[in-house]
Formats: structure tokens, C-alpha cells, sequence
């Protein structure tokens, strides 16, 4: 007895629904998981991508930044010391100003005053001079830092002018009295830090240093005129007493022959 057959129509929808259980089961089986660990993939390579993006933009900014030398620091500090040292700060005025050609009248440092990140050492200083040296003076302290070309240059330290006022000499014009209230600076705020006001006076300190010796030396000599009279009237004295008794004695042996 032989097989019937199907049916062509039956046999191509049996071929169909295997063709479709075979590509559901390799999309199941294959390509839904490999489509996933795309997905996972593309999110690891956008994150990559970031990252590529701010190292690039980091690097970038490193290119641009300027590099800290120790040069660069050396002159800093000597631009803005952490110290106050008030010393250094007068010998620092006082060389620009002969190097202008003028000479300080008075200095005064008065205490320090703490900013952010920094101190300010206020002095006034009082000069007399002509227009010409005023100016000189100005213009070497402002270049004692500078920059130059993008580099700091620093020469000495740095000094602003906060006022400065001016009015007839005593010599009268083109001679004025300049007074000029000037700013030093300090690295830091510390609280120990401090300045005590210091006035400089050149010309007043040689006058009153004269004075005191000239009287020392008047008080001396009354003394010694006093003392030298007392002890010649003594001597004058004891001088007739002694001669007295040597004439007694004298008569005393005649009578006795």
C-alpha cells in the first residue's frame, strides 16, 4: 500500500513555518544576544568618547598654561616677600631716590594692614626736589617689577604710589616739598606679621646728637673752676701759721746765754 502524498500547497506551508521556526529560534538564539552586546558596546564607546573629549580639552589647557620655573618663584618672592622686613624696605627707597638724586626728609612705616591674600606696609616719605626729580623717582619705582614680553622681571620689590601731593620749596620754584604716601606689599596674611610705625629723620637727629655734648662739656668746666679756688686758699693759710712759731723760738735761746 503506498504513501499518499500531501498536497504541493500543504508541503510549501510546512517548508514556510519551518523557514520561520528556524529564523525566529537563530534570532532568539544568535542575534538578540549579539544585539544586546552591541548596545552595551556603543554605550561603553560613547563613554570612551567623553573621556578622549575631556583629556583632549585638558590637554589643551595644559599646551596653553604657562610652566612655573623657579625662576618665575625667586622673582616673585622678591617682588612680594612673606616678611615685612622693614629694613630692606627703606635701604630699597632710599637707593632709588639717590639714584634720582634726591634725599628723604622723613620716612615713616606705619602697621601693616592685611587684604586677601596679602599685606599692605603703608609709608610716607617727605622730600624736597625739583619736578624733574620727583618724576625720575616715580618712574624707577615702578619699573623696579615689571613684565616684560609675558615674564615677570623684578628688579626689587614692589612699591605703589597711593597719593602723592606737592607745594613750593623752600628754595621757591622750581624746588617743592613732595609728600608721597607709598605701598609695600607682603605674601600672606599672617597675624604675627607686624610693623611698627619708624619715622627717619636725618637732619633732626644731627642737630639734637650736637646739643646734649655741647652742654655736657658747660656743666664740666663751673666744676672744675669751683674746686681749683677752694684748694689754693688752704695752702695760703697754713703758710703764715708755720712761720709763726719759728719767731718764738728764736727769742727763747737768746735770753737763756
Amino acid at each position: 500500500m503506498s504513501k499518499k502524498k500531501l498536497p504541493q500547497s500543504v508541503q510549501i506551508a510546512i517548508a514556510v513555518a519551518a523557514l520561520l521556526f528556524v529564523a525566529v529560534a537563530g534570532y532568539f538564539v544568535l542575534v538578540k544576544p549579539q544585539k544586546g552586546k552591541a548596545t552595551d558596546l556603543s554605550t561603553e564607546i560613547a563613554a570612551q568618547d567623553q573621556q578622549i573629549s575631556e583629556a583632549r580639552a585638558l590637554l589643551a589647557q595644559a599646551k596653553h598654561a604657562q610652566k612655573v620655573r623657579v625662576a618665575d618663584l625667586f622673582r616673585l618672592t622678591k617682588a612680594m616677600p612673606d616678611q615685612p622686613d622693614e629694613a630692606g624696605i627703606v635701604l630699597e627707597l632710599s637707593n632709588v631716590a639717590r639714584q634720582s638724586g634726591i634725599s628723604f626728609d622723613s620716612m615713616a612705616l606705619q602697621g601693616s594692614t592685611a587684604v586677601s591674600g596679602y599685606q599692605v606696609v603703608p609709608i610716607n616719605v617727605v622730600f624736597e626736589g625739583n619736578f624733574f626729580q620727583l618724576t625720575d623717582f616715580l618712574f624707577r619705582l615702578r619699573n623696579l617689577v615689571d613684565v616684560r614680553r609675558g615674564a615677570l622681571a623684578a628688579d626689587g620689590r614692589l612699591f605703589t604710589v597711593d597719593t602723592i601731593s606737592f607745594e613750593e620749596g623752600q628754595l621757591q620754584f622750581p624746588q617743592i616739598r613732595a609728600t608721597l604716601l607709598i605701598d609695600a606689599y607682603i605674601y600672606g596674611t599672617g597675624s604675627t606679621v607686624s610693623a611698627p610705625p619708624q619715622t627717619t629723620t636725618p637732619a633732626t637727629t644731627t642737630g639734637a646728637t650736637t646739643t646734649p655734648a655741647t652742654t655736657t662739656t658747660g656743666a664740666t668746666t663751673p666744676t672744675t673752676t669751683t674746686t681749683t679756688p677752694a684748694t689754693t686758699t688752704p695752702t695760703t693759710t697754713t703758710a703764715p701759721t708755720t712761720t709763726t712759731p719759728s719767731a718764738a723760738a728764736a727769742p727763747s735761746s737768746t735770753g737763756t746765754n
